[in-house]
C-alpha cells in the first residue's frame, strides 16, 4: 500500500517536488545507519501506517549486526516488527479504526465476519496469505477485534521468525559470514514451505475456504502472485 501511495506520487507530482523528496530520503535513510535507536524506533511506528517494513529490516540487520552480531543482531530488528504488531493492533481498534476501514475498501479488501471460535485459525490463515503486507494483515485482524491473545499467537509465531531471517541475512552478506548466510537461508526456506504447508491444511476447513473468497484472495495465492 505504501509502495502504490509511492508510485502514484512518482507518477503525478512534479519533477522537481520528486527531484527533492528522493533526496531527503536518501539522506535520512544514509543517516538512519548512524543512529540504530532511532531506526528501531521508525520501525515500530512507521508501519502501522502503512510504510513499507521489508526495507527497514533489511538495514537494521545490517546495522544491528555490526554492533552485536548477525544472530542478536536479527534478533533486536525481528523484535521490532513484534512490537510494530502490538502498536498496530491497539491503533487499529482504537483511534485508526475509521482510517483503516477507508483505507482497505479504497484497495478492495473486506473483513468477513467470523464466529469467534474460528478467530485464531483465520489468523493464522491471513497471516500466511502472501499477498497481504504486513500493515495489511494488522488492519484486518485489527478491525476484527481478534482477542489480543489469538491476534499475537497467530503473528509473533510466523511474522517474527520472518524477520529474523531476512534480518540475519542481510546482516550476514554485510559481514560475509558464510555459516550465517547458510543458516539464514536454510530458515527462509523452512519458514516458507511451512507457511504454505499450514495455508493448505487452513484451505480444507469450508469457513477458511469462504473467507478465503470473502478476502478476493482466493486463488490468487495458488497462481503465484508476488506480494
Amino acid at each position: 500500500m505504501g509502495a502504490m501511495l509511492i508510485g502514484a506520487g512518482y507518477l503525478w507530482l512534479p519533477d522537481s517536488v520528486v527531484e527533492n523528496g528522493v533526496r531527503l530520503v536518501t539522506g535520512v535513510w544514509e543517516r538512519l545507519g548512524d543512529h540504530p535507536f532511532l531506526l528501531y524506533v521508525l520501525m515500530v511506528v512507521l508501519p502501522a501506517f502503512a510504510v513499507p517494513q521489508s526495507p527497514f529490516l533489511v538495514l537494521a540487520g545490517m546495522v544491528y549486526a555490526e554492533t552485536f552480531g548477525e544472530g542478536l543482531g536479527a534478533a533486536i530488528a525481528a523484535s521490532a516488527v513484534g512490537l510494530n504488531i502490538v502498536v498496530s493492533y491497539f491503533l487499529t481498534v482504537g483511534p485508526l479504526h475509521f482510517f483503516v476501514e477507508k483505507v482497505l475498501s479504497k484497495f478492495g479488501y473486506r473483513v468477513p465476519q467470523i464466529p469467534a471460535e474460528d478467530q485464531l485459525k483465520f489468523s493464522f490463515l491471513v497471516r500466511v496469505t502472501p499477498v497481504f503486507p504486513l500493515c495489511v494483515q494488522n488492519y484486518i485482524l485489527g478491525l476484527l477485534k481478534v482477542p489480543l491473545g489469538r491476534y499475537l499467537l497467530a503473528s509473533w509465531t510466523t511474522q517474527v521468525p520472518l524477520a529474523f531471517a531476512i534480518a540475519l541475512t542481510a546482516g550476514a552478506i554485510l559481514e560475509g559470514s558464510l555459516i550465517y548466510i547458510l543458516i539464514a537461508v536454510a530458515v527462509l526456506l523452512f519458514l516458507v514451505i511451512g507457511l504454505k504447508w499450514l495455508r493448505k491444511r487452513l484451505q480444507k476447513d469450508p469457513e477458511m475456504r469462504r473467507a478465503d473468497e470473502q478476502l478476493g484472495v482466493d486463488g490468487v495465492v495458488d497462481e503465484g502472485v508476488p506480494e
